[in-house]
């Protein structure tokens, strides 16, 4: 009996007839199609004749961080441009051309980028030239969850939307460390590593104090205004911040010796750039300067407000736009002063999950597979090869947190610190194993729990896209872990790009609470000092220091808001000049 079209083979003539009659009916509903293999859609490699005419496109994160970046790769000889905010119309862009069950992260990314390859046509671009002169540089990784399948969704998306072969390179998420490019056009030197790493970690730390310094402000818009001067500036620098060359620092007789050893001309070329970039005078003195214009701003810490940590899925909770209902800018309007969160914190979790793996694979590789006892060196040679890469993250992750607490310190030391990566992991362990992989893995019950009972903050509030499975995991975890720990407020919000007003309602019903905490513990401080608010706010008036953002105070323990801090503070100063002049 021959093959029939449904593809099953049988000796039986009924069951044959049956067959043949199955098909005759779906062939004429128009549903007998021939299956087919997928296939990865094919696009242009990115090679180095094509990066003088190439546009980088790259976005979806915080407008602090993207000039940053910009400046950076523009210095390195890229082209770059920033993708626009991302709004509500390109989320519907996004699920137009996407497939269906995708979390918005992904519909908002490539509604975006479809809506501004569309700009680009109207202005008179063919689709070719856009392909050829175009290409999208985002995050990307393994998964589990749909961040997996970020590359092929945009490149199925662009593909749907009329821009076959548009090119999406990705950096893998999961490899922070990387040796090198599957894209000739995209080299990975000294300058370009070094240069992101500060482009990170300036985004980070102007981003956070933004957000430390706004809600205290005393002349409105004045924050904003010297934060705008400050990026400007910086960006500036990092375009056009000249290279350390090896050969054009040194003696003409030594570069002449030099240059013809190529790896000791390397490896001191290298040293130079690492010193430059890290210890430059330039950029120390590019950092005073803005130190200097962020400590002009003018605020006032009297005034009590409840400080809302953000937690959650990376993507929503470091947006400043509709892909999180704007939710930073809603809190401040209703008193709130939010504690942001920072890629430096997630780069830091990658390092210590890779780390953690190794960990994990002891004894599992090695150049020797189950040597004798007495195989003493190969026994050795397998100990060292467990240990190498477990050693190597470690050492990334201090020196990346070293330079971001010294940075943060020449830019005046209000940045708050980074929680320390082995404490998260304790505190999670009993909750939520730290080896799960997927999105911010621990992180938002790690700290959920270290905020709250370090009395860093007095609300929690996680941040996630609609359906993330990483997140959905952790929030059953977090009604357990906020049953177990006394004055842990948290509030779970997924965000769809529907339903702001019903966000914010629920958002105000546990900021009421965080406002109730706040001003209980304010006038507890204020009790304690003995003296009137009125007097305590002369004695600040009088002192213009006590009125800049870089003004260091102390904290008290269990104390977290930084008003109820602050006028202790002040009383402590006010009594000691009352002791002096007693003395007198």
């Amino acid at each position: 009996m021959n093959r029939k079209a449904s593809g099953t083979f049988s000796g039986d003539p009924i069951e044959a007839l049956r067959l043949a009659e199955k098909d005759h009916l779906m062939g004429g509903a128009g549903l007998l199609r021939e299956g087919r293999h997928h296939r990865r859609l094919e696009e242009k490699p990115f090679t180095e004749e094509q990066r003088s005419k190439t546009t980088i496109l790259f976005g979806s994160i915080t407008p602090k961080h993207e000039a940053f970046i910009k400046a950076v790769f523009e210095g390195c000889g890229y082209r770059c441009q920033n993708l626009p905010t991302p709004t509500n119309s390109v989320l519907q862009t996004g699920r137009e051309y996407c497939n269906n069950g995708l979390c918005n992260p992904n519909y908002y990314t490539a509604g975006n980028l479809i809506q501004y390859l569309r700009e680009l046509q109207k202005q008179g671009l063919e689709r070719q030239q856009i392909n050829d002169g175009y290409l999208h540089f985002s995050a990307g990784g393994c998964g589990p969850c749909r961040f997996g399948m970020y590359e092929s969704e945009y490149r199925q998306a662009l593909h749907n939307a009329g821009f076959p072969g548009f090119r999406v390179i990705t950096f893998q998420s999961n490899r922070v460390i990387r040796e090198g490019s599957e894209q000739p056009g995209l080299e990975y030197t000294m300058d370009l590593g070094l240069g992101s790493l500060n482009a990170l970690i300036l985004g980070d730390l102007l981003y956070g104090m933004t957000y430390q310094i706004r809600p205290y402000e005393v002349r409105a818009g004045e924050t904003n205004r010297a934060m705008e001067e400050c990026v400007q500036e910086l960006a500036d620098f990092l375009r056009s911040r000249p290279r350390f060359e090896i050969l054009e620092r040194t003696p003409r007789w030594f570069s002449r010796r030099l240059q013809h050893k190529k790896t000791y001309k390397n490896l001191l070329n290298n040293f130079g750039k690492f010193h430059e970039h890290l210890y430059g005078k330039a950029y120390q003195a590019i950092l005073a300067r803005c130190s200097k214009r962020l400590h002009q701003i003018e605020v006032d810490r009297t005034r009590p407000k409840p400080i809302v940590k953000i937690v959650g899925e990376f993507f929503s909770q470091i947006q400043e736009s509709d892909a999180n209902f704007n939710v930073f800018s809603f809190l401040e309007k209703e008193g709130a002063e939010v504690a942001v969160d920072s890629m430096t914190s997630l780069l830091q979790y990658w390092l210590y999950f890779a780390q953690l793996q190794q960990q994990a694979r002891q004894g599992l590789v090695g150049p020797y597979e189950s040597p004798a006892w007495w195989q003493l060196r190969r026994l050795l040679a397998n100990r060292v090869a467990s240990l190498k890469k477990p050693l190597l993250f470690k050492m990334a992750s201090r020196i990346y947190a070293r330079q971001f607490h010294r940075i943060a310190e020449q830019l005046g030391g209000l940045a708050r610190p980074l929680p320390p990566q082995e404490e998260l992991d304790r505190l999670a362990r009993p909750f939520f194993n730290p080896l799960i992989e997927g999105g911010e893995g621990h992180l938002e019950v790690a700290k959920s729990i270290y905020y709250t009972t370090h009395h860093l903050c007095h609300m929690v509030l996680a941040l996630k896209p609609f359906g993330c499975m990483p997140s959905t995991q952790s929030d059953g975890v977090m009604a357990s872990v906020a049953s177990r720990f006394d004055g842990l407020l948290f509030l779970s919000i997924e965000t769809s790009g529907e339903g702001e007003i019903n966000a914010q309602s629920r958002i105000q019903m546990a900021l009421g609470e965080a406002h109730r905490k706040a001003r209980a513990e304010f006038e507890r401080a204020l009790q304690s000092t003995g003296k009137r608010l009125e007097d305590i706010r002369e004695y600040v008036f009088s002192h213009p220091e006590l009125r800049r953002p870089f003004y260091r105070f102390p904290r008290r323990p269990e104390t977290v808001g930084n008003a109820a801090n602050f006028i202790q503070h002040v009383s402590d100063l006010m009594d000691r000049k009352a002791s002096r002049q007693i003395g007198r």
